[in-house]
């Protein structure tokens, strides 16, 4: 290498890209109803079969399929459960024809997905993220995309609209939205009360994941998704009670009973304050103790402003603060216990 030529690092991103140009070829016959059938005929000979999901407890993928190469010397098996929906079940055919790739066509990749784990546990995660973009990106095409999100500003909307241009799953369409994000932005779906069932972030996430199963923040919007309809622009963490948690602003919709869709971002959604950064939101936490009894605010949510309620007296940021009586001691404005004729300061220079 001259002095002249540097060497570029690479990302997920760019071996999800190497990865789409293996099938570009047929690619439109991957994205249809029956990608199945499209991947025996072009990567003969792997075959696809789909199983009782019963059968499929151990795969390593966590999403209803794996790729077997055990099992018949003379060809690998793409298997997926057999209870899901049609769309994610293509997602998970293309999740698994991108393993194959990895192994076959496209194991140059592997020196490069090594490089960016780092270790073998960090690299299995890596190849788990390529094989989810490349699924994603095979599912639904990038005129879809440009037509549907708007990378600086991710919304719960424009998810939607993206799974409902496309053949893809819930899952694919989480994945290809964070894929174009620009900012910190995660795609939860909800499947059972508190508890994530599937999360996707954009790379300004650092690679930080929410794996299935995991718990969310009690009384945050999650934990609401799916009894509420919609929420808007409400704070709530990301891996909640796990490392490297993170507090963003949450929209929810609930798309039926039993699934809701989630967005986390970095700003608000709520277009009052989306251009002006320098104000912030008014049910943001800057007041954490209650101004009518001073105990702390940490109960709950208030639909309206947004904002906890005290523990206590159970108001919110609704409330309007107090206005303090002057006290006849140090003649200031201050705040008084209850019963008592002079304010809590002068109260406690008594006590001492």
């Amino acid at each position: 290498m001259t002095s002249g030529e540097r060497t570029t690092r690479p990302t997920i991103e760019s071996v999800v890209s190497q990865l789409v140009g293996h099938v570009e070829h047929c690619i439109d016959d991957l994205s249809s109803e029956d990608p199945a059938a499209a991947v025996e005929l072009y990567f003969d000979p792997v075959k696809v079969r789909s199983l009782p999901a019963a059968e499929l407890a151990g795969g390593e993928c966590s999403i209803d399929g794996f790729y077997e190469t055990n099992v018949d010397p003379t060809r690998p098996w793409i298997l997926y459960a057999d209870d899901v929906h049609p769309a994610r079940a293509r997602f998970t055919i293309l999740h698994e024809l991108g393993h194959h790739l990895l192994m076959t066509a496209a194991a140059e990749l592997l020196d490069s997905i090594d490089q960016i784990g780092g270790s073998t546990v960090a690299a299995s995660r890596v190849e788990e993220s390529v094989c989810h973009g490349f699924a994603g990106r095979v599912l639904i095409p990038q005129r879809i995309v440009l037509s549907t999100i708007n990378p600086a500003a991710l919304r719960a909307e424009q998810v939607i609209a993206l799974k409902e241009a496309s053949h893809a799953s819930w899952e694919a369409a989480a994945i290809r939205a964070v894929d174009t994000a620009t900012t910190k932005a995660a795609v939860v779906l909800v499947r059972e009360p508190g508890v994530v069932a599937f999360a996707a972030t954009s790379s300004r996430m650092a690679g930080r994941g929410w794996t299935r199963g995991s718990a969310v923040q009690r009384d945050g919007a999650l934990a609401r998704a799916l009894i509420s309809e919609s929420q808007r622009a409400i704070k709530d963490v990301f891996r909640w009670d796990l490392p490297f948690a993170e507090q963003l602003y949450c929209d929810t919709v609930r798309i039926h009973e039993h699934l809701a869709l989630a967005v986390l971002t970095e700003r608000p959604s709520d277009r009052r304050f989306d251009i002006l950064e320098e104000v912030e939101p008014a049910w943001r936490d800057r007041e954490e103790f209650c101004s009518r009894c001073g105990e702390e605010r940490n109960d709950g949510w208030c639909e309206l402003c947004r904002g906890r309620r005290c523990w206590s007296c159970g108001s919110c940021g609704c409330d309007r603060p107090l206005e303090h009586p002057l006290c006849p001691r140090c003649f200031l404005r201050n705040a008084f216990n209850a019963g008592s004729s002079v304010c809590r300061d002068c109260e406690q220079n008594e006590a001492g």
